[in-house]
């Protein structure tokens, strides 16, 4: 089948394009991918090609949406090679969509720009554009970019951003503050300082501690918007101008109103600079658990090399007191594993040969001898930190909302300035007067705390529940979680340890065999409970010679010849048998007792019942009556007999359940609840993959290590079950102090604009330098909020 190719329609008028194709392996694959590129907007022509693993297109560049196009080709099940940086530039909070706008375009199929950290992160099709084009599609856009950073790289990149900012901040809050100092003991008669003196020292700090405002200032008028940096670069630049032309003619100047605006706002982002370092401490310490040297086996005798040069199969030392540097399973030794960093539990857990060890846990006793499967950065802790990363850099809702507000909001106060000149100036007020009130109102109403509100509390809020072994991979969760009105948990795995075992066999020895042979390859519990169940009572297991699974039914081998069927009611159906009478009704019983019963076919030929148990999970009736507490109403969906589901969902006190229903009919059970209200889905990642994408909100309650290809937008390790209201209390505490923080900035300025704007002069005014020490203030205040969450 290699290097056919399938074309579609003629080549038309556009730009052509390339995109490497990830995943296909026929001509139908090649078919599909070619039909979901052509249903994306903007693309008029394409083929793809088996041979070169490539997609051809011609495109209308001022339609096609790249981001689009991506989710066209991984909806169908495949995906597009793409490459990803970090870009470190200057941009401030209500810039986002600016620099987006700016890094966006052809060839970047994702950018998200963190203003918490200065860095925009981006993911581009290496074929069409590069990191280096992105970058200077940025700066030719006004931003400053500091560094470029192929690849996810660390934790790092986000804090020598702020670490920059610090000291350039630092570097001119000096001089400005100097300069504020002394003019102001001039203003209050304490010096004598000579006006062309008065000139200098405010010219200092206007054009080079104040150059970060009148730049930005610039940058966004260019862009065709205004900020914050506009705000204050108009609100200085008027009072020092007045001021200068009053010393040319001999009138009063108020060389310090400008000088301690830009004293002042320095002085607050060099605060909230400070503070923002702290913001990303849970993410850094999570990246600092991984040491870089590991002890391998190498000849006759250990040696130390690179962590992230280990190779697949080597083995690894660790020795107690020392933390496990790659992935692997135990191959000699037991010790006990401090694996809190992920799951959030204190307890360290016993390992033993054949046990999973993950890179960053700590052996608190004992010797381990570790086979390597992954190192560096394909560990499940470099996982980890970069989902955990690219989640802080993403948005809640609500922010796409402050985001066109702000836009907004700085115009209408540039406008509410000009009505507040015009107003001062037609009622006869001096000159000097109306352009401070003017001024202040520039000054006061940044909206820099705006900006900040939820970014902020999201960086804080998802690094705390990393530490606490919750990985949100899709903040818009966090929001969605507290409209729910369902949590619906699959059962097996989910509300049950997930370790089932096998209560009694009915039939005959040989179907035993048979059927313990074919399950042999499975991996789902109750085949490895069937398993085990054989092996304790010297069941001799045979290769099977064919295997193939079923999803939500079971499945099927040829074992020494015989076709052998083990799986639910559908199964049995679909190999064309029929359950003797004798065996249904011993089904029946089995049921009645709450057990999950299976059918062994052999040839056509129903010849035994497997009845399997699964214990309830120690936490689930504890958890059921908190989400109950918390006004959701629990719900129970599992591909189980109803009567198996039923006796669990009694035992729970759970009302609504729904047994029996495979991936396709449990997604269907979501969609009909989310016509009630909104579902929470819990489930094991695997067979629930379609309920958990197709809920508002999927909590895979894991024990695996791939956590990038789990379906849900929060995994849980361990399946702790308690972890999911860790995750809701954690999402109000999250949610609750981006709204407090927006309250807080928009009360602020409805409160401040007016005292600014002189409406109650001369009871209450604010001159421009008080109204930048208030708008720093402000600002200071919601970053102080944020941090609390570190507690949360």
């Amino acid at each position: 089948m290699l290097g056919v190719e399938v074309k579609v329609g003629v080549r038309v008028g556009g730009r052509s394009a390339v995109v490497k194709v990830l995943g296909m392996h026929c001509a139908t694959c090649s078919l599909t991918v070619q039909r979901a590129l052509l249903s994306v907007r903007g693309v008029r022509w394409a083929e793809a090609s088996l041979a070169s693993g490539e997609a051809r297109l011609v495109v209308d560049p001022e339609v096609l949406d790249w981001g689009e196009l991506l989710r066209a080709v991984r909806g169908v099940g495949y995906d597009v090679y793409r490459e990803s940086a970090h870009i470190v530039a200057d941009f401030r909070p209500e810039e986002v969509e600016a620099v987006e706008r700016a890094a966006g375009g052809w060839g970047v199929f994702y950018v998200r720009a963190s203003p918490a950290a200065g860095v925009v992160y981006v993911e581009y099709n290496p074929l069409e554009t590069s990191v280096e084009e992105v970058a200077e599609r940025v700066a030719r856009a006004g931003f400053r970019v500091r560094e470029v950073r192929r690849g996810e790289v660390g934790v790092d990149v986000d804090r020598r951003a702020v670490e920059a900012e610090v000291r350039d901040l630092g570097k001119r809050l000096v001089p400005a503050a100097v300069a504020a100092a002394v003019l102001m003991l001039a203003m209050v008669g304490v010096l004598h300082v000579p006006p062309l003196a008065q000139l200098a020292l405010a010219g200092v700090a206007q054009f080079y501690s104040g150059w970060r405002f009148l730049w930005g200032a610039a940058r966004a008028f260019r862009n065709g918007t205004a900020n914050m940096d506009t705000l204050v670069a108009l609100g200085t630049l008027s009072t020092f101008l007045y001021s200068s032309y009053a010393v040319a003619v001999g009138g009063h100047a108020f060389f310090e109103a400008s000088a301690a605006v830009i004293a002042f706002v320095l002085a607050g982002r060099y605060v909230e600079a400070l503070m923002r370092l702290r913001t990303g401490e849970a993410v850094k310490r999570l990246a600092q658990l991984q040491p870089p040297r590991a002890r391998v086996k190498r000849g006759e005798g250990w040696v130390e090399v690179e962590a992230s040069g280990v190779g697949a199969g080597e083995l690894v030392e660790v020795r107690e007191g020392e933390r496990v540097p790659v992935d692997g399973y135990v191959e000699e030794g037991v010790g006990l594993v401090d694996e809190s960093a992920f799951t959030g539990e204190p307890l360290p857990v016993e390992k033993g040969r054949g046990d999973l060890v993950l890179a960053g846990t700590a052996l608190v006793r004992g010797r381990l001898v570790v086979r390597a499967t992954r190192s560096g950065r394909h560990t499940y802790l470099a996982e980890v930190v970069k989902l955990v990363r690219q989640a802080q850099n993403a948005r809640l809702p609500i922010q796409r909302l402050v985001d066109r507000v702000a836009g907004v909001f700085t115009w209408v106060v540039i406008g509410v300035a000009v009505a507040t000149f015009v107003g001062w100036s037609a009622v006869g007020a001096p000159l000097s007067q109306a352009l401070l009130f003017t001024a202040s109102v520039l000054v006061v109403a940044c909206p820099c705390a705006l900006g900040l509100a939820t970014p902020l509390a999201v960086v804080v809020g998802v690094g705390r529940a990393a530490e606490r072994g919750l990985l949100i991979k899709n903040v818009e969760a966090v929001e969605k979680a507290l409209r729910a009105r369902y949590v619906a948990f699959d059962k097996t795995g989910t509300l049950t340890v997930g370790a089932p075992r096998v209560a009694k066999f009915v039939g005959d020895g040989e179907a035993l065999a048979l059927a313990a042979s074919a399950e042999a390859k499975s991996t789902h519990p109750l085949g490895k409970a069937l398993v085990e169940y054989a092996v304790e009572r010297g069941v001799r297991l045979a290769e099977p010679e064919f295997f193939d699974t079923f999803p939500g039914q079971g499945v099927y081998a040829r074992v020494d010849g015989a076709v052998v069927g083990v799986g639910n009611e559908k199964l049995v159906e679909g190999l064309g048998a029929s359950i003797p009478e004798d065996l249904r009704r011993a089904a029946e019983e089995l049921r009645g007792e709450g057990y999950t019963v299976a059918y062994v076919v052999v040839d056509g030929v129903v010849r035994g019942v497997v009845a399997v148990g699964d214990e309830v999970r120690r936490e689930a009736a504890e958890v059921v009556k908190r989400l109950r507490a918390m006004g959701l109403e629990p719900v129970v969906v599992s591909g189980d007999h109803e009567a198996a589901v039923a006796k669990v969902a009694a035992r729970l006190g759970i009302e609504r359940f729904y047994g029996g229903a495979d991936p396709a009919a449990k997604a269907e059970v979501v969609r009909r609840l989310k016509r009630e209200g909104g579902v929470i889905f819990i489930g094991d990642g695997v067979n629930d993959a379609p309920a958990l994408a197709e809920a508002d909100v999927g909590i895979a309650v894991a024990s695996g290590t791939e956590v990038a290809k789990e379906a849900g937008d929060v995994v849980v390790r361990r399946g702790d079950l308690a972890k999911v209201v860790e995750f809701l209390e954690l999402s109000r505490k999250i949610v609750g102090t981006a709204r407090f923080n927006l309250f807080w900035a928009f009360f602020y300025n409805v409160v401040l604009i007016p005292v600014a704007a002189g409406a109650f002069y001369p009871a209450l005014y604010l001159r421009p330098e008080y109204a930048g020490l208030a708008m720093a203030l402000s600002s200071i205040s919601v970053t102080l909020n944020a941090l609390r969450l570190r507690r949360a």
